[in-house]
Order: structure tokens, then C-alpha cells, then sequence
């Protein structure tokens, strides 16, 4: 709430450390406000307070009257408030997502604090003139005539004000720039904190004056499907309510240019907009295009982004400066003003899920932002997930490519071929007729390392971790083995430490391997690999893809990697090496995601003119979901899937919330696990409650999961989070950890 007379009534802060405390519901400590911080102290403030023997960063949630222990006198002070407020809006969501995540209180509050921001020493604010804010009557034509970085400086001065030092941290300039925006009367030190408004002001009418966006590239002409689908999304955007759409395009078909439509019309009617996208790094033509749409009103956040840089991101979007955030997951939770649009692209992608606390699905958090001003939720897929089919109100079908004609696909039975042979001789032939035609072709094979597993032939033993139970993959180049899970590496013993009769034989190879046998075939400067071994940063993975592109001929090798959002018009062939890896993996989606995968990556080509071609080697060419994949058959595809989830009560007929119990000692681990199922089992039916079940053991620690499945899902997390908060921290003091995740995406 703004702060008002009966909240500055209150003497008391009601705070959140920011700290990973590992305690569910709301952990609250009571500080005393110092008279000098009376009016800074609000809710969504961050403040700096003692913690113990520390000194921590917290959030305020609300001003009191008196504390919960009845002496204001016994209380410590607050010591600082940061320039920096959380709207109540996201600490309303942050509150709602401990309760729908049925986790701890300060992870999800974590979220939505913007990075870099700190409560800093800004008590001395109120007795010293270190503190600036955007001059309230500043000539306009003194800020037009500011230069590119005068301007982003005071981009990045909130309404509130900011301290020197942090202005300067955050925009990497010298106090000099600072002095001379004050001499132009650009910017004014101001003594304490400001109250907000006359900054925001000044540039909220700035905003005002470009209701559409410098549109400076000339916006695509639509087709039918297209200017179909723009009609129907600008309805739903203009309606009461929360409202949702599933604009479900082949690949190439055009849903950038709908979603820039719509973004148009949003800012026209003076509405932000939060654009979701896999991977920023992974998509850079759909960034391209939003901002050379929309230039200075976008914002963009992702991870490969300088602390400072974040933060003054943040702070462009918090002030209106910018009305659209663009980036991956962690967009969601940008302080947009006026939110009335979130759009998902590739909303199918697993990454739009975080694995750890607080364990949040963006399409539920988008719900969340949604449900309580009303707005359009659009997701946009060539292959949706199987709950956003069946569960959207309305699909928006895109079924003609932009450009290009669908590719020619082409299956290789690869039982027919030699053993160990990583490409068979009809892909072999293919990738040299585009090479020699200075061609481009992509190979998937969804497996990273020079072998996936290492195994005896003799007595079948298999070198696994000691830590984790898993399978170690072979990497070449650092000739050692390694797990993916924990990381950890092991040297490869000349016999098997089991039988000591054989060597050892590396299996399933992986894109390491076939990186390698590439370049026996191709000039190795024409062989590019995309996958996590080999980058690991966005700017990296873009100068691979930027090599790629520019390379006549060139091939591309990796992971899924290879399969996300990329528009190369000379890529004419694309290989699927291996379309049976994830298979058979213990996961009721498996065969959704081979699916997926094998759609996505086809339409990586022919996207231009030239006609592309799609080889598929597989030793399972009748099993359905590749049969149809292959076929072009997704209605099909989608009616049987859903037809299983409904009989077997998977998502999106049920709600899934996994629980884990784990520790050191296996013992602990198990009887946790049994104690947890015979808390639940008063509550739910033998078809909802499953477990508990063994996992294998990960980083050193003993796991049991327990799964349930229920038709009513508030009910069963109302259920779980009462045993949960009961649990915790009996099950903590015997030293066994207890993790609970809802809406899972994996299950080992």
C-alpha cells in the first residue's frame, strides 16, 4: 500500500530477511523504525537490519503499531532504506507463490528483489546532500540535447532518488557525469529520501507522447491466419477479465509478428508488456525484432546481463521509462506498470519450469500477475505441451510457413546399419551433396559427451558415481569421466574394477563424439558444436551461432540446443542422429518431448527459398509418437495423449506435487519417507498417493520420493502444506532434509 497516515502511524517494521533460512510460511521479525526513517519505511521497502551477530538485507511487509512481543523498547532499529521499493503488487505475488509452491516465504520475495539493489548506508541520506533525483521542471530541450550516456544515466535514476556511489555502480560512470547533469539542472541532490512522483512524473509524460513505440522498422504484412489471429487476441486483450490464448504455429509461420501486433496495440491503450522467451541467447532474432520495433521502450533481462546493467533495467521498467520486459523466466516478475499482456514464446520449452526453491512454473506465476487486474495470458508453440492444449480457452491455429515450403522427411532405420556407426551412410551422402553445394545442415543428437555411459562387455557393469548412483558420460577432451549431475570426475581404470577380465566400452555416443567424427568428413573450420560442455555464456553461445551463420558451407552439432528458436535461411538439411534418446526415460511426458523435439528441430529447415530436407535416424520408426511426429499428424498425436494422461490421472487431469525426503544416512531417508506417507494417507485415496519410492542417490544423499496425484489441487496442497510445516522441523533435527515440488517436471 502507498504509504498513508495510519501506516506512518506505525513504529514498527514488519520484516522478511533475504536469507536461506529453509523455513516454510512466513518467518517475520519486528524492528523498530528511528525517527530519521519514518516516511521511507513502507511495505516493499528493502531495508538493512541487524541479524544475529550480521547485518542482512530484508523486506518490509507491513508497518505495526506495536510488535508481536508487546516491547517496542526491546526492539532493534532498522538501520538503512534502500532507494529501491518492491511493488505491492509482486509482494502480494510473492506471498501467493509461498503459499501455491508450499515454500519458504523469503525464497519467493528473493524473486522479485530487484538484483543489485542494496539498502546501502542511505540513513546518512537524512544528514547528508548525497542523494540524487531527476529535476522536477527540467528543460526539455536540456534533455534532448543530453549524450547517449548522460541519457542512460538518468534512465536509471528511480523516483525515489538514488545515492551517488550507487548510481555510479550501477551505470559505470565517474561522479564528474553526475556534476555535470546537476550544473545542466538536469538532476538535484536532494537531502534523505524523496517521497516519489515529481521524477516519474516528468518522464511518465514522456511515455505518454509515444503511445505506439518508435516504430521505426515497417511493421510485416499479415495474411489471413494471421490478421485472424491479431483480430481475436486484440478482442481478448480489451476484455474483462483474465483471459487466455494458445497461438499454436508451425515453425516459421509468422508469431512474432502477431505477438508485435499485439504488444502495439497493448502500449496504444496504455497497457505494459512482459515477453517470455526460452533462452535469451537462444532467440536473438525475436529480441532483435522487439526492440527494433519498440526501441527504447523495451527492457531486457537475462543472466549475461553486469549486476549493474540489471538493475538499472529494473529501474527503466519500475519508472515507466520502459513498458515492455523482455527475457527468460525471471522476466515474470518484472515491475512492469499497467501490466495487462504476458506472452510466453516457445511456452512448451522445459526451461520456463525452476528446479530450485522456490520450484515456480511461469505459466502459473503469469496467472498469478494476471488474475488480479485482468489481461491477456498468450502462449505461443509449434509443439504446445499437452496441458496448454487441452486447458486454453482459445487456440489460434498458424498452419502456413513465413517462408519456405515444409521440409522433406525422410526416416533411416538404423537396425539396418553397421553397429556403433554414429551416422548412417544415407545422412553421410546427404551432408555431402549441401556441403559441396556451400550449404548449411544442423545434426541433434541429444546427448553431450564422447560416450554416454562406460560398460564392461564381459559382466555388464557400469561405472557410476559414488555420489550421485548415476551413470559417469566419457569426455574426451578432458579424458576423464564425469557426472552431470554433481560434476564430479574420475579417472577411466584400464580394466573393469569389478571383474578385471576386459576393457572397458563406451556406449551411446554423444555430441562430443560425433563433433569429432565430423571432422574426419568436413574441414574443421566448417564444424560448429552447440552444447553445454562447450558454452558457458550467452555471449558465447552467440559468438558459436554468429560463426555458424556466416560459415558457406557449415554444420552445426549439439543438444536441444540446436533445435530453439534459430532462423538460418541456408540451412537445407537437418540430421536427427539419434530420435530415440529420452525414449524410454521413467517420465510419463517422454514421449510428448520426443515429439516435441522432433518438430522443432525439422522446421529448422528450408526456411528460406531452397527446399530442406530432414533425415530421422531411429531404431523405433513405428513407435507412435515418432510415427507421427514424422507423419505431421499432431491432432492425432495430442488426442491420444490426452485420452492416457485423463485414464492414468496425469496432468492435466490432476495435479502432481512430488515430495522428497533425503539425507546422508540411507535409514533416515527411508523412514522419512514412510512416516510422510502415513501422515497423508488419511487424506487421499490409494489412486492418489503413491510411494514412498527409493531414487538413486544424488550428491552424497539418500532419496525417497512420494507422489501425488489429485483431481483437486488446492485442496491437496491446503493438505500437504499443513503436514509440511509440521514435519519440517522434526525431520530437520534427524538430520533428514524434506522437499516438496509442485507441478514437477522430473522425477529422479
Amino acid at each position: 500500500m502507498a504509504p498513508g497516515a495510519a501506516e506512518n502511524d506505525g513504529r514498527v517494521a514488519r520484516v522478511v530477511p533475504l536469507l536461506r533460512l529453509h523455513h516454510l510460511g512466513r518467518r517475520q521479525f519486528d524492528y523498530a523504525i528511528p525517527d530519521g526513517l519514518t516516511d521511507a519505511v513502507r511495505r516493499g521497502s528493502i531495508v538493512t537490519v541487524p541479524f544475529g551477530k550480521r547485518t542482512v538485507r530484508a523486506v518490509v511487509m507491513e508497518r505495526a503499531s506495536a510488535p508481536e512481543s508487546g516491547d517496542v523498547s526491546a526492539l532493534k532499529g532498522v538501520e538503512a532504506v534502500g532507494a529501491d521499493v518492491i511493488a505491492e503488487e509482486l509482494v502480494d505475488l510473492a506471498e501467493a507463490m509461498a503459499e501455491r509452491y508450499l515454500c519458504s516465504l523469503e525464497a519467493c520475495l528473493r524473486l522479485v528483489v530487484p538484483i543489485g539493489a542494496a539498502a546501502g548506508k542511505v540513513r546518512e541520506a537524512s544528514v547528508r546532500r548525497d542523494h540524487v533525483a531527476v529535476s522536477a521542471d527540467v528543460d526539455p530541450d536540456v534533455v534532448s540535447g543530453l549524450t547517449g550516456k548522460q541519457r542512460a544515466v538518468v534512465d536509471a535514476i528511480p523516483a525515489a532518488g538514488i545515492s551517488k556511489k550507487a548510481l555510479c555502480d550501477a551505470t559505470g560512470v565517474g561522479r564528474g557525469v553526475l556534476a555535470t547533469l546537476e550544473k545542466k539542472g538536469v538532476i538535484e541532490s536532494r537531502a534523505g529520501l524523496l517521497s516519489g512522483g515529481d521524477a516519474d512524473e516528468g518522464r511518465g509524460s514522456e511515455a505518454e507522447g509515444r503511445p505506439g513505440g518508435p516504430s521505426t522498422p515497417r511493421a510485416l504484412a499479415l495474411w489471413p491466419e494471421q490478421a485472424r489471429a491479431v483480430e481475436d487476441l486484440v478482442w481478448a486483450l480489451d476484455g474483462p477479465g483474465l483471459t487466455e490464448r494458445l497461438l499454436w504455429g508451425v515453425t516459421g509461420s509468422g508469431k512474432t509478428e502477431v505477438y508485435l501486433r499485439v504488444i502495439e496495440h497493448a502500449l496504444a491503450t496504455g497497457r505494459g508488456t512482459i515477453l517470455l522467451v526460452p533462452e535469451i541467447a537462444l532467440t536473438p532474432q525475436t529480441i532483435g525484432r522487439v526492440k527494433a520495433r519498440f526501441g527504447d521502450d523495451v527492457g531486457v533481462f537475462h543472466s549475461g546481463l553486469a549486476q549493474g546493467q540489471r538493475l538499472r533495467e529494473y529501474r527503466r521498467v519500475a519508472s515507466g521509462a520502459a513498458r515492455i520486459a523482455v527475457g527468460a523466466r525471471s522476466a515474470v516478475f518484472a515491475p512492469v506498470r499497467d501490466l495487462g499482456l504476458i506472452i510466453i514464446d516457445e511456452s512448451h520449452d522445459n526451461s520456463y519450469k525452476q528446479e530450485e526453491e522456490p520450484r515456480y512454473r511461469v505459466k502459473t506465476v503469469a496467472q498469478m500477475r494476471l488474475e488480479a487486474h485482468g489481461g491477456l495470458l498468450l502462449e505461443g508453440s509449434a509443439t504446445p505441451a499437452v496441458e496448454s492444449m487441452t486447458a486454453s480457452e482459445g487456440r489460434l491455429r498458424l498452419s502456413r510457413r513465413a517462408s519456405g515450403a515444409p521440409p522433406a522427411i525422410e526416416v533411416v532405420d538404423m537396425r539396418r546399419q553397421g553397429p556403433g556407426m554414429l551416422l548412417a551412410s544415407r545422412s553421410r551422402q546427404a551432408l555431402a551433396e549441401v556441403l559441396r553445394s556451400g550449404e548449411q545442415a544442423i545434426i541433434l543428437l541429444n546427448r553431450r559427451g564422447f560416450a554416454g555411459y562406460v560398460h564392461c562387455e564381459t559382466c555388464g557393469h557400469v561405472l557410476m558415481c559414488t555420489d550421485c548412483e548415476l551413470s559417469l558420460t566419457y569426455h574426451q577432451g578432458e579424458r576423464k569421466l564425469l557426472c552431470h549431475h554433481c560434476g564430479r570426475g574420475y579417472g577411466q581404470p584400464h580394466a573393469c574394477p569389478k571383474c578385471g577380465e576386459a576393457p572397458l566400452t563406451r556406449a551411446s555416443p554423444g555430441t562430443e563424439r560425433l563433433d569429432g567424427e565430423l571432422r574426419t568428413l568436413v574441414p574443421g573450420d566448417q564444424v560448429f558444436r552447440l552444447d553445454s560442455d562447450v558454452v558457458s555464456s550467452a555471449a558465447a553461445t552467440q559468438a558459436i551461432l554468429s560463426a555458424f551463420g556466416s560459415s558457406h558451407p557449415g554444420v552445426l552439432v549439439g543438444t536441444q540446443m540446436v533445435a530453439k528458436g534459430h532462423d538460418f535461411p541456408d540451412v537445407t538439411l537437418v540430421i536427427v542422429a539419434d530420435a530415440d534418446v529420452g525414449l524410454y526415460m521413467p517420465d510419463f511426458r517422454a514421449a510428448e518431448r520426443t515429439f516435441q523435439l522432433l518438430t522443432q528441430v525439422a522446421g529448422r529447415a528450408g526456411r528460406a527459398q531452397r527446399p530442406g530436407r530432414v533425415l530421422v535416424q531411429t531404431s523405433n520408426p513405428d513407435v507412435p509418437c515418432i510415427r507421427m511426429a514424422l507423419a505431421g499428424e499432431e491432432e492425432a498425436f495430442y488426442e491420444q495423449e490426452s485420452i492416457t494422461r485423463e485414464r492414468l490421472g496425469y496432468p492435466p487431469f490432476a495435479e502432481l506435487i512430488r515430495l522428497v525426503t533425503s539425507s546422508p544416512d540411507a535409514a533416515k531417508a527411508q523412514a522419512a519417507g514412510r512416516h510422510l506417507v502415513q501422515q497423508l494417507a488419511p487424506f487421499f485415496s490409494g489412486e492418489e498417493l503413491h510411494g514412498p519410492a527409493p531414487l538413486l542417490r544424488l550428491r552424497g544423499r539418500n532419496r525417497w520420493q512420494v507422489l501425488v496425484a489429485a483431481r483437486q489441487g488446492e485442496r491437496a496442497r491446503t493438505i500437504i502444506g499443513q503436514a509440511l510445516a509440521q514435519l519440517e522441523e522434526p525431520y530437520r533435527r534427524r538430520g533428514v532434509v524434506l522437499l516438496a515440488d509442485v507441478d514437477p517436471l522430473s522425477f529422479g
